[in-house]
């Protein structure tokens, strides 16, 4: 339940193109605070993200403090080696659940 009392839905995926960060940003930070108020669990599916900058891990710290602000969680699945590699230098990959 959220704060109105009403249901939130369990979950949502979302999938960014093939790269994360640049530009996309600010959309992506709207996308999540939309996300936010109905749902509990945003997947983010990074199965099509090939390249992955500093704003791109960005994208990903504001997306996990968002859900986490409104009482929900942010999880990453399908995450490419290369973007595997940077998750674990910068020890991103234990602020998520990762699957």
């Amino acid at each position: 339940m959220n704060d109105t009392g009403e249901h939130m839905q369990s979950h949502v995926i979302m999938a960014p193109a093939s790269m994360l960060g640049g530009p996309d940003a600010l959309t992506f930070n709207d996308t999540v605070r939309e996300i936010s108020k109905e749902y509990d669990h945003l997947i983010i599916d990074c199965s099509q993200v090939a390249i992955m900058n500093s704003s791109g891990l960005g994208m990903l710290i504001s997306a996990q403090a968002t859900m986490k602000q409104a009482g929900g969680q942010c999880s990453l699945r399908q995450i490419p080696e290369q973007v595997k590699t940077l998750l674990e230098m910068t020890r991103l990959n234990t602020l998520f659940e990762i699957s």
